[in-house]
């Protein structure tokens, strides 16, 4: 229920001119996204703006919350526009996994497969790791 509230804060009721002018940015942004994706078909970027976090650190105060929101953005953003992404392993920094993410144009998960592939072939081979790390 912590996790519902602190979201539902982040998203405040909307009414429908609100919602259409929510769905005419999403279509604008959508629209940047396409053209960039025609001139550049993969963009290689983090999984996260941080290292992975300690167990429960998102429900431990709602400063630690925002920070894992904030640096989660390209999460939040990349399926609100629908494209497709994929996470690559790309080792441990540490005893900490690590890994890329990639994004592609929509409905080319077939680019996705292919540069993840060739990442994954060019990095180590996946381990099983203790959760409690």
């Amino acid at each position: 229920m912590w996790i519902f509230d602190r979201m539902t804060k982040r998203s405040p009721d909307i009414d429908m001119h609100g919602l259409l002018i929510a769905l005419q940015a999403r279509a604008g942004l959508l629209r940047e996204w396409s053209l960039f994706m025609q001139k550049y078909p993969v963009l290689l970027c983090p999984v996260s703006g941080q290292l992975p976090f300690p167990q429960q650190y998102d429900v431990s105060s709602d400063q630690n919350f925002n920070a894992a929101m904030e640096a989660q953005l390209t999460q939040l953003a990349i399926p609100l526009l629908g494209l497709p992404g994929l996470t690559v392993s790309t080792g441990f920094a540490g005893k900490t996994p690590v890994g890329v993410q990639l994004i592609a144009g929509r409905y080319r998960e077939d680019i996705l497969l292919a540069a993840g592939t060739s990442i994954e072939r060019g990095g180590p081979s996946p381990s099983v790791i203790d959760p409690q790390f």
